[in-house]
């Protein structure tokens, strides 16, 4: 029986809910622009990326209280869904269950807006050299680096950035900050070049300078 799985609760814990059917598995849609060239007939596309899209889920209801599940379906959370069960997506309540149609026809439809890529569920730090991106695009890892001085960061032999450590510092490439302890004592200012990207298959790790551990989070990550 189909089922998935919002904030770390499954729609199984439900007596009364019923998955009626899930989301197709899908690319998410291609950010772009336009331009017209002139004295062409020809458009330019320029590529932009990915963006977030929708994914609804066809629910039905057997006799009882509803009001748990509503509550429930609310707010943002890891959605992951019994048709990719090693997976998850960043979502979004943007659509929830209409509570006058729901107790009528006993069926009802959650609408999710998802993040456009979608990462392993049970990946874990690491403290290895040799990363794996288990995924299809390149991953913006969470890396934590333990050492003092000036130091390089190499993927694969390409230096990725130098940064001034004290103690440790962590670079998170998803959200393009360095740091120690938290935002609040921000480490951008000691660093140079760009935030280490992992490329699908494996990657090696290396540095230049005392570095005595590091740990990573690779996120792996699909389209």
């Amino acid at each position: 029986m189909s089922y998935f799985i919002f904030k770390g609760i499954s729609s199984e814990n439900f007596t009364n809910l019923i998955v009626e059917s899930l989301p197709p598995i899908v690319k998410p849609p291609m950010r772009y622009e336009l331009i017209e060239v002139d004295g062409s007939d020809k458009t330019k596309v320029n590529v932009l990326g990915y963006k977030a899209y929708e994914k609804s889920i066809s629910l039905g209801f057997r006799d009882g209280n509803i009001y748990d599940v509503m509550e429930w379906l609310n707010g943002s959370g890891k959605l992951i869904l019994s048709n990719e069960p090693d997976k998850y997506y960043e979502a979004f309540v943007v659509s929830q269950i209409d509570y006058e149609s729901a107790l009528r026809f006993r069926k009802a439809n959650v609408t999710f807006l998802v993040q456009p890529y979608k990462y392993a569920v049970d990946e874990e730090e690491t403290e290895a050299r040799t990363l794996i991106n288990q995924g299809n695009i390149e991953s913006l890892p969470l890396m934590t680096i333990f050492g003092n001085g000036a130091v390089g960061v190499y993927i694969n032999g390409n230096k990725q950035c130098d940064i001034i450590i004290d103690g440790y510092v962590t670079l998170d490439s998803e959200e393009q900050e360095a740091y120690k302890d938290n935002l609040n004592n921000r480490r951008n200012r000691v660093m140079t070049g760009n935030f280490p990207v992992l490329q699908p298959g494996e990657n090696i790790l290396s540095f230049t300078g005392n570095v005595t551990n590091v740990k990573t989070l690779v996120r792996s990550r699909w389209l």
